[in-house]
């Protein structure tokens, strides 16, 4: 160290201690509200997720036996703007009722293996109602605890320029508690109410096909009995440590299901049908599994509507969906293929972290593995639709060949061309069905479909044959002489010649044939 160095820091001065006391101001509550939880429907994956935790502490602390479903029941009540969500999980009581339903950030999850972690999931709602209800009780015999939130005090707290008070002093003034006795409540629950769920735009929160979709998708529920890879797909994620699989009941209706089945309708009136299962497991940097997860491959027919649920490659951590279907589309070279796949992956590596929005993760070289072990797969995917629609061009060229062939026989068979376009013609044909033969004998195209084609081919050949060997006296201008029989003859392969639609020219010329006829 030079001598300069060392006198420029002999006159530092001291750093001392920072203050003694932070002040923590009530815009904190709007923080880690409604400015992280823009989309109202977010509320039920925050009190689902909390259920989930809940129901998987009740199991391994022999509460709640393994032959018992986790069950979540969502009641929508629209007439008085409501909701309330229940589970059967540990419940919540005695002096930690209060504390850990007005604390901030001091989620007792933090390092466990849990989905919830920050301790302020429980407000993702205050935005969207008037009074916020909690409710619990632990065990049979105890007494049922409430605490409510007011939620129009803390937005006009919010708002006004005359409020000096700090967090502590608003929490204070919002929320109160007592020990009440409900009848028809279960010995151990853990309930949240929403009153006054104030509209906001479609008036989703109240709609229970709207609650249904969203929970569908992002919640850990179990697949459909209707879709034959689920059993599989379960077998192989049989060894994740946070699995769940809650029977959710929306208004006693359900158990709700994920939205995946057999057949994928990719438009009206054309159905795609799964047709095979890959699992992938992914490694972590350092050893172990970062992530398992599977694709559902099918024909490809083109993008899957969005409506239906399933579409694009998904992640998820403790079986919560983290983000949409677009969470990782960037990896895809062309990235419109990501709508027409389907498959998730499930996150087991702890030091990948969904952020607080849980609308992607928080980056790191965890999160850049995966990625690059995901983008093989979606290179794989991007060549199966390319692969799989060039199949199917190749086999609509089959059928426009046949299409075009059997025109062809129609004019041959009508004898009213001229020789040389009867020449002409014959020797079209001909190239036509070298054409399908080779498309029959590609390599490339699946035994039954080359059956079909060749079957095809064998009879427009023989159909050409006859129509060849056919002579010109049957038709009506056999009966007239050589010159005017000439003189129609290059009339109507001239109409042929101008025409872009075969056949509407062959019905032209069958009406001129049957007006000479008669």
């Amino acid at each position: 160290m030079s001598a300069a160095l060392k006198a420029l820091r002999s006159r530092e001065v001291a750093w001392e201690e920072g203050p003694s006391e932070v002040v923590l101001g009530v815009d904190i509550i709007e923080l880690v509200s409604s400015s992280l939880y823009v989309d109202p429907l977010s509320a039920y994956r925050e009190y689902i997720q909390n259920a989930a935790d809940a129901i998987d502490d009740a199991r391994a602390e022999g509460i709640l036996s393994k032959s018992v479903a986790g069950r979540v029941d969502i009641m929508i009540d629209t007439a008085a703007r409501s909701v309330r969500i229940r589970d059967n999980g540990t419940g919540l009581g005695g002096l930690d009722f209060v504390k850990r339903l007005t604390a901030f950030g001091a989620s007792q999850k933090r390092g466990k293996q849990r989905r919830g972690f920050r301790g302020v999931g429980r407000l993702a709602a205050v935005g969207y109602c008037q009074e916020l209800f909690f409710r619990s009780r632990t065990g049979q015999g105890q007494p049922i605890r409430e605490l409510r939130w007011d939620c129009r005090y803390l937005r006009s707290s919010l708002r006004s320029s005359d409020f000096n008070g700090t967090l502590g002093d608003a929490v204070r003034e919002a929320t109160s508690h007592r020990t009440v006795a409900l009848p028809d409540y279960p010995d151990r629950f853990f309930e949240v109410e929403l009153r006054g769920v104030v509209r906001h735009g479609k008036d989703d929160l109240l709609s229970a096909d709207a609650v249904r979709e969203f929970i569908s998708q992002v919640a850990p529920v179990p697949f459909s009995p209707h879709f034959q890879y689920g059993l599989e797909i379960n077998r192989f994620l049989s060894d994740l440590p946070t699995r769940a699989d809650l029977h959710v009941f929306i208004n006693g209706e359900g158990p709700v299901y994920r939205p995946h089945r057999d057949a994928i309708e990719v438009r009206p009136g054309m159905i795609d049908a799964a047709d095979e299962l890959q699992l992938v497991t992914i490694p972590a940097v350092d050893g172990g599994v970062a992530a398992k997860g599977w694709i559902l491959h099918h024909a490809y027919l083109g993008a899957i509507p969005r409506d239906l649920g399933i579409r694009g490659l998904r992640l998820r951590s403790g079986n919560m969906q983290i983000g949409d279907d677009a969470i990782v589309e960037s990896i895809f070279v062309e990235s419109r293929f990501n709508a027409w796949a389907i498959g998730e992956f499930h996150i087991l590596d702890s030091r990948i972290i969904p952020n607080g929005r849980r609308d992607q993760y928080e980056q790191n070289v965890h999160v850049a593995n995966v990625l690059n072990h995901l983008a093989p797969i979606a290179r794989d995917i991007g060549n199966r639709c390319r692969l799989r629609s060039q199949y199917r061009q190749m086999m609509k060229r089959a059928e426009n060949l046949s299409i075009e062939i059997e025109n062809g026989l129609t004019v041959l068979q009508q004898g009213a061309v001229t020789a040389a376009a009867r020449s002409s013609l014959i020797s079209t044909l001909k190239g036509s069905l070298g054409a399908l033969e080779k498309i029959a004998n590609n390599p490339a195209v699946l035994s039954e479909d080359a059956h079909t084609v060749h079957d095809r081919l064998a009879i427009l050949r023989r159909k050409l044959t006859r129509a060849a060997e056919k002579t010109k006296s049957a038709t009506p201008l056999a009966k007239m002489t050589p010159q005017k029989r000439h003189a129609y003859e290059d009339v109507f392969s001239l109409i042929y010649d101008c025409a872009s639609d075969v056949r509407g020219a062959k019905e032209l010329v069958d009406r001129v044939l049957a007006r000479i006829k008669n």
